[in-house]
């Protein structure tokens, strides 16, 4: 069928824009807020959707709206609202039943196991019955309007409309032609069409009418939750992007990258040990950190998160909090329907515009404490490009020279190490508010990987190599009994794995993994689900060994004839 013919039959005389324009602006205005009007319906039956309205979405969602009105192609309208009410019963039912939005590998498994979730989905209607009206009023009315309006109001017709939906519908999947999975990773704070772009983009370029990926059944043993007793009234993770170890002054760098840092272990009060990354990127190691995972290769550990710190901290009692300087999809498998407080740059981009990490600072003094808190602050400080994070900054900081120049080695590990330095200041500030704080309190400093810094000609962390697998872990401890640090005193290295068993233990749940084997720890790869490489890394008396990476599918095979050697 020819674009012809999906136009309507009547032709009309010229509009003067007089008339029209007034028109369209209120028509595409009332459109957008209905396209979108579905996540602030279902915020009323439920607290699992966080969306929030984002600037640059609604304008892209206001263009798509005036190309809708503007074609002049009813049939065409029509067909494209069913297609994005489709796509919103499938998200909004996910939101509503798992309590995040849907991801592109949620998909593959809703058509791959389809008569469970039907039988799911019947069985469990009564309590998610919202998602219909939810999604088929504010659409059905839309499509109502575009289907009589048209007959009765004169509007303008233009085919460069047809210009503005194929680029609004397009730039996801092409998108997805060249980008990893980690570009389209749900945001819990963003539009459910938003998301839902994302998801169907990826699943649809990348995973559909694809033989799906099925790895062998890790052979792992639960882990064991206990309640156990602790006084802690405050518990900080202070996760830093980009966090390589041996360029802090702290650890031993030439440059006194850390003063502060430095100066709290001199005087005793900050442990300070090298430590060892769940993944390369951010999306895995926040993800495999803040779920307690050790072993790759248990993705329904990232789906039902049976010992999520969010989830431990509420089960004892805990507000649960997160600031982050990123952007909201990094929430993705971090836990977000267990959060009381969600804050990303995303709510106040002009702040983190102008104050960049010390915005996390300003927001930290703007919370309402409970009586007990588990709080995640996640910081961008050392992320490409280094300089965009800290050269506003107005008081003084270690600076070295970043002229453009310098040769390329030289000019990025400088503005690597005047990030560090940056850091160090963000970190003194939030140290300050942390001891405002009154109880026993813990605050822990980590990582969610290293970087490479041109070392044998590679750059960025997607790589299973030392520079990007090593991360400090760093705690400071307020009125707090001896005994709480005596572990992680033992340790000559830390693991985001046993940094995670220690912080729960802090949280009053003790979390016993059966599957832990003393010294030995695993880095996962880029991606978080599927098929992936892995490196096992061993404690030795003479450093850091680290294995060959191993396909994951090769090493859950092989666990049987070696059950640690991958």
């Amino acid at each position: 069928m020819s674009l012809a013919a999906l136009a309507p039959d009547t032709s009309s005389h010229r509009l003067p824009w007089s008339l029209a324009l007034p028109r369209l602006l209120l028509l595409s205005t009332l459109s957008a807020g209905l396209l979108m009007a579905d996540d602030f319906i279902q915020q009323l039956f439920t607290s699992a959707n966080q969306a929030e309205l984002e600037a640059r979405f609604v304008v892209v969602v206001w263009l798509f709206a005036l190309g809708l009105w503007l074609c002049g192609m009813p049939r065409l309208v029509a067909s494209l609202l069913v297609l994005l009410a489709g796509m919103q019963l499938i998200q909004l039912s996910h939101v509503s039943f798992f309590g995040e939005p849907l991801a592109a590998p949620d998909i593959v498994s809703l058509f791959a196991d389809f008569a469970e979730v039907r039988e799911t989905g019947w069985a469990s209607f009564a309590d998610h019955w919202h998602v219909l009206p939810t999604v088929l009023l504010p659409y059905g009315l839309l499509l109502a309007l575009h289907l009589w309006l048209p007959r009765h109001v004169r509007l303008p017709q233009s085919r460069w409309a047809l210009l503005i939906i194929v680029l609004v519908l397009a730039a996801k999947p092409w998108r997805a032609t060249y980008r990893d999975y980690s570009s389209f990773l749900p945001g819990p704070t963003r539009s459910g069409l938003h998301n839902s772009f994302n998801a169907f983009a990826f699943y649809g370029v990348r995973l559909a009418f694809r033989p799906a990926e099925t790895l062998p059944k890790a052979p792992f043993v639960p882990y064991r939750v206990t309640p156990v007793a602790s006084g802690a009234k405050h518990v900080w993770v202070v996760v830093a992007d980009s966090l390589r170890t041996d360029r802090l002054g702290l650890f031993g760098h030439e440059r006194d990258t850390t003063p502060t840092l430095s100066r709290l272990q001199a005087e005793g009060a900050l442990l300070a040990r090298p430590g060892i990354a769940s993944g390369v990127a951010t999306a895995v190691s926040l993800p495999m950190l803040l779920n307690l995972i050790r072993e790759p290769g248990q993705p329904e550990l990232l789906r039902e998160q049976p010992h999520n710190l969010f989830a431990l901290a509420r089960t004892s009692g805990f507000r649960t909090h997160w600031l982050s300087a990123q952007e909201s999809k990094l929430l993705s498998h971090l836990g977000s329907r267990h959060l009381d407080v969600s804050v990303t740059r995303e709510d106040h981009p002009l702040l983190f515009l102008k104050r960049h990490d010390h915005a996390l600072v300003d927001l930290l003094g703007e919370q309402r404490w409970g009586e007990r808190n588990f709080a995640v602050i996640n910081l961008r400080t050392a992320h490409l490009p280094y300089e965009e994070n800290y050269d506003q900054h107005n008081e003084p900081l270690p600076s070295w020279p970043v002229d453009p120049t310098l040769p390329r080695e030289e000019r990025q590990r400088n503005a690597y190490d005047n990030a560090i330095g940056y850091l160090d200041d963000v970190l003194a500030e939030v140290i300050a508010r942390f001891d405002q704080l009154q109880g026993e309190r813990y605050l822990l400093i980590t990582g969610d990987h290293g970087q490479l810094l041109g070392e044998g000609g590679r750059w960025g962390h997607n790589d299973l190599l030392p520079q990007v697998a090593e991360v400090p872990v760093m705690v400071l401890a307020r009125e707090a009994p001896e005994a709480a640090l005596e572990s992680l005193r033992q340790e000559q290295w830390i693991s985001h794995h046993e940094a995670g068993l220690w912080l729960a233990e802090r949280l009053g749940q003790r979390v016993e993994n059966p599957n832990q084997v003393a010294g030995e720890h695993f880095v996962q790869g880029k991606q978080l689900f599927g098929d992936n490489m892995i490196q096992r890394v061993r404690e030795t008396p003479a450093g850091l060994v680290f294995d060959e990476p191993r396909l994951l599918s090769r090493w859950l095979r092989d666990l049987g004839e070696a059950p640690s050697t991958p």
